[in-house]
C-alpha cells in the first residue's frame, strides 16, 4: 500500500516537470504547444474561449499557415484561472498571438524532483519505522524463571 501510494504520488508530482521553450521552428501537428495572446488575440478569441484569455494550451492539429488549430487542454486567463478543456478543436489565427512556446519535458527537473520525493518518502517511511520490527530480543527485568517471549511471560514453566 505505501509503495503504491508513493509511486502514485511519484508520478503526479514529476508530471509537472515540464518547460515551455519558445518555438523556433514550424511546429508539426502532435505537437502540444502554448499560445500566448496579444490584445487583439484576447478581444477577438473572447466569445470562444471566454474573456480575459492570457495563453491557450493544447495539441496542433494542422500545419499552421496563416492560423493556429488546438485540440485545446487549457485555457488560462489574465487573473492566473485556469480553465481545463478536453480537447475541443480551436482556431487562433497566428496574428492573435504574441508568443507561441512548446510543452518540452526537463529531464534534470523530473530527475531531481523523483530523488527528492523518494528522499522524502524514504524519511517517511524511516521515521515511522515502517520498514519492519527489530529482531534483537528484548530483556525483560523481572526474573522469576518463566518462560517469556520478547518479554511477554507465556506461562510455560516454574514461576508465579
Amino acid at each position: 500500500m505505501v509503495t503504491g501510494c508513493g509511486l502514485a504520488f511519484l508520478l503526479g508530482f514529476s508530471s509537472g516537470c515540464y518547460v515551455y521553450p519558445p518555438v523556433v521552428s514550424t511546429p508539426s501537428p502532435g505537437t502540444e504547444l502554448r499560445l500566448d495572446l496579444n490584445d487583439r488575440g484576447r478581444v477577438a478569441m473572447g466569445p470562444v474561449i471566454g474573456g480575459s484569455a492570457m495563453n491557450v494550451e493544447g495539441i496542433l492539429k494542422s500545419p499552421p499557415d496563416t492560423a493556429y488549430v488546438l485540440g485545446v487542454t487549457y485555457v488560462t486567463y489574465l487573473r492566473g484561472e485556469p480553465n481545463k478543456w478536453n480537447g475541443e478543436p480551436v482556431t487562433v489565427p497566428r496574428d492573435f498571438v504574441a508568443n507561441t512556446t512548446q510543452r518540452t519535458l526537463s529531464k534534470p527537473r523530473t530527475w531531481l524532483t523523483i530523488a527528492a520525493a523518494a528522499a522524502g518518502v524514504a524519511a517517511l517511511v524511516a521515521s515511522f519505522s515502517l520498514a519492519g520490527p527489530g529482531n534483537a530480543p528484548s530483556e525483560s527485568g523481572g526474573g522469576g524463571g518463566g518462560t517469556s517471549f520478547r518479554g511477554i511471560p507465556i506461562g510455560i514453566g516454574g514461576g508465579h
